[in-house]
């Protein structure tokens, strides 16, 4: 894993510790992960923002681009070893995070505008008292511009009221003190597909965490990924998250579980010009770092 450099680009002193810590773990994601990364090393607020980099072993460019964008930036830090699978690729990065709270950006995900964080931490400062445990906006899902079939991935309202009954959020729009996941142990990470909406359910179940609301998009995900490739992938995703809550809740009570977190997935469905562009893309398409600059990416 990387040391971090004595200065900081990201406008801050490296010794001032971040506020937020976005993780992203990749494996062979070079198609998208630049989007990703410029993203974030675009957002502008006035603390300390580090992006950790997880990579299990990507045989692609992927971490010629990771290596090409933390040369520019002490605020990311890389951990390149082999993983067991996504979710142990996530606890790495969140074994690696110093920062209040930690949000989980895939590799072919990217926040939705330069604002996005500082939005969601208006008004709250490091270590302060009463700020909320979780912060949790919306995703949108599909292909970027394109018109067709898409999902707007909204919070419940009755998130955090109704509890134990299978509402959650998105973990590319949820904020999360990083003492909670760890106190949790992060993922699970012998389960294939559903390790991060169990980890929500523990969370309420253990903790009856704060929130604020958002109300509004945080980050875009693409059509596609493990869970959403295919009817038989979700039918296992469907069945090992059923037999993982059998073991903590009844058998009834897992089942409405099942049933409310398949019925949030359907109503999320939506027809027309899926939003949010690539904002950052004249960044990614200029890799020379005068001109970078210039476009005040840095």
């Amino acid at each position: 894993m990387d040391s971090k450099p004595e200065s900081s680009e990201w406008g801050l002193p490296s010794s001032t510790e971040p506020f937020v810590s976005v993780i992203t773990v990749s494996l062979n994601a070079a198609a998208t992960i630049e989007d990703t990364i410029a993203s974030v090393s675009m957002q502008q607020a006035d603390f300390a923002v580090e992006h950790i980099c997880v990579d299990g072993g990507s045989v692609d460019a992927t971490r010629a681009i990771i290596d090409r964008w933390a040369a520019r930036s002490s605020r990311m830090v890389r951990v390149y070893e082999p993983d067991s699978g996504i979710f142990d690729a996530m606890n790495k990065g969140l074994r690696a995070a110093t920062g209040e709270y930690v949000l989980f950006l895939n590799a072919d995900d990217f926040f939705v505008a330069r604002d996005t964080l500082a939005t969601a931490l208006a008004d709250l400062s490091p270590g302060a008292p009463g700020s909320p445990d979780l912060i949790v906006g919306d995703v949108a899902m599909g292909e970027p511009g394109l018109r067709g079939v898409w999902r707007r991935r909204r919070v419940p309202r009755l998130l955090g009221r109704l509890r134990g009954w299978g509402l959650y959020p998105l973990h590319q729009g949820q904020l999360t003190k990083r003492r909670l996941l760890n106190a949790i142990g992060g993922f699970d990470a012998r389960l294939r597909y559903s390790s991060d909406v169990i980890q929500y359910y523990d969370l309420e179940r253990n903790f009856r965490p704060s929130m604020r609301f958002l109300g509004a998009d945080v980050a875009f995900m693409r059509a596609g990924g493990t869970v959403n490739a295919g009817w038989k992938v979700r039918y296992r995703a469907t069945l090992e998250f059923y037999k993982h809550l059998s073991s903590t809740h009844s058998p009834f009570r897992a089942a409405v579980m099942v049933g409310v977190k398949t019925l949030q997935s359907l109503m999320e469905v939506r027809w027309g010009r899926c939003p949010h562009g690539r904002w950052f893309a004249a960044a990614v398409e200029m890799p020379d770092d005068h001109e970078s600059r210039h476009m005040g990416v840095w």
